[in-house]
């Protein structure tokens, strides 16, 4: 085989995996929410399934760390940074989309949650982060019709109470992209991507697991069978392996690939809702989703004549387009 075959046989095999990667990741956040709104029928609430995936995935990304030597310094600069981006990026989403996964289908949840790019665009162009570019602020604008013409109209959503929860949604995506453009500019010198994950979720863990006892709220697995045990567990799992992936797929294709993340939550979010929960939508909810990843994608766009500006950086830690711890 000559060296320019075995190049691009090598080149095809990186992207191959690159790709496998993105699909695997974009499915386990959609995993996520069906085992959310399986544990809410169960009686558990967002903020106990919360603390048990933190716990969990601190524990075992902490593990990972520690066996590659990247265990992070627990200095204040560090340890505030990780709070604020842990309340912006896995605390406040996730409380707010497992209470709306009660009353709101998986599938929509999921399609909410595609906006995130779009709006981290939007508030990096507030802050002067990102440069002003019509065509992307209108994919921003496309993306929210979108999802507006998914949620007020009458028989898009199960009952006519489930509004407020699914209006309340947008704020998963909207935190998101404020912890995205606060994890760029705020980035502190020399912390390594997986340091900053492990770090970042034993903060949280740290603080909430305690709120969580003191409430009554905590959960812990009690068994492997259990009905209440499952979803704990499946979400546990799946938290983890996210953010190994995760780490993996920053680290092999860079932040452009992460960004496309968002298409496959909505795609994969709405075949489980309907494999799993048997969730039926009318026609105009596919129509939406066109338009709304069309927004995301418009909004993702950056144009050659960009001035050179840099664009909001998205390490391991954070994730543009959903949730999660």
């Amino acid at each position: 085989m000559s060296s320019w075959l075995r190049a691009a046989w090598s080149a095809n095999a990186a992207g191959g995996f690159v790709h496998g990667l993105l699909l695997l990741n974009g499915t386990l956040i959609a995993g996520m929410y069906a085992f959310a709104k399986v544990a809410g029928g169960h009686g558990i609430s967002p903020l106990g399934l919360l603390t048990w995936q933190l716990l969990f995935a601190s524990i075992v990304i902490g593990g990972v760390a520690a066996l590659r030597g990247e265990l992070p310094s627990w200095t204040f600069g560090n340890l505030r940074y990780t709070a604020i981006a842990g309340v912006l990026g896995i605390t406040g989403p996730n409380l707010v989309t497992f209470a709306a996964l009660k009353h709101v289908p998986a599938g929509l949840v999921g399609v909410i949650t595609a906006l995130s790019p779009a709006l981290t665009y939007a508030i990096a162009t507030l802050f002067s982060a990102e440069r002003f570019q019509p065509l992307r602020a209108a994919g921003v604008l496309l993306g929210l019709a979108g999802v507006m013409v998914i949620l007020l109209p009458r028989g898009a959503l199960p009952e006519p109470e489930a509004l407020p929860w699914a209006l309340a949604a947008v704020l998963a995506p909207l935190l998101l992209a404020g912890g995205n453009v606060f994890r760029s500019l705020a980035w502190p010198a020399g912390l390594k991507p997986l340091a900053a994950a492990s770090l970042l979720l034993a903060v949280q863990a740290l603080v909430l697991v305690p709120v969580a006892v003191a409430l009554g709220e905590f959960e812990l697995p009690r068994s492997l069978t259990g009905a209440r045990d499952l979803p704990l567990l499946g979400a546990g799992a799946l938290t983890a392996m996210f953010y190994l992936g995760a780490f993996e797929l920053q680290k092999r294709g860079g932040a452009v690939v992460v960004g496309q993340i968002g298409y496959v939550i909505t795609v994969a979010s709405l075949l489980l809702g309907a494999l799993v929960f048997g969730e039926r939508y009318p026609l105009s909810t596919f129509i939406a989703v066109i338009v709304v990843l069309a927004g995301v994608m418009l909004a993702n766009h950056r144009s050659p004549q960009a001035d050179g500006r840099p664009r909001p950086a998205h390490p391991v830690v954070q994730h543009r387009s959903g949730c999660t711890a």
